[in-house]
């Protein structure tokens, strides 16, 4: 490990520019403990699983709280509500787990309740050793939907989450 270690250079840790933001991965937060086979309806708080952001980058890429925004990686990309937290450092970004599942609506059409947060997560870019993803470090970006792409998210969230 410690010929590992003197082969890391911090300078490969700067952000790219085509990947400017630091996505957590994977947050604990009051309604995603175990519920990942729950009806949706259980989430009282933060039933879209919404992604915190600093309020001065919301305004930097000219979006809104609660708007519906793409968070891409080199791996995927997924479409989440933002949600404004002066809590949040510049740059980072988080996402809580146990959100995505496919859930049926009263209609009967499946429906994904929230971010598959691992689309985001590359398989190579884990620990050396463990293997383990670096889920709590993933670079994204951030784009604005169509106005169409957004309504269809707005749709889907209220379908899934109508009581």
């Amino acid at each position: 490990m410690l010929e590992w270690l003197d082969r890391l250079d911090p300078a490969e840790a700067d952000a790219a520019d085509d990947y400017p933001f630091v996505l957590a991965a994977g947050q604990r937060r009051m309604f995603n403990a175990n519920q990942i086979f729950r009806d949706p309806a259980w989430r009282r708080d933060d039933p879209d699983g919404a992604m915190l952001i600093n309020p001065a980058d919301l305004a930097r890429i000219g979006a809104s709280d609660g708007e519906w925004i793409a968070v891409a990686s080199p791996a995927g990309r997924v479409v989440v509500r933002c949600k404004a937290d002066d809590s949040v450092r510049d740059g980072l970004l988080a996402l809580p787990h146990g959100y995505g599942q496919s859930y049926p609506t009263r209609d009967g059409v499946r429906l994904s309740n929230g971010p598959r947060v691992n689309m985001l997560t590359e398989r190579g870019n884990c620990d050396p050793v463990a293997g383990t993803p670096y889920h709590k470090h993933v670079r994204v970006r951030l784009e604005r939907l169509p106005a169409d792409e957004a309504a269809a998210h707005e749709e889907a969230s209220r379908r899934i989450h109508a009581a």
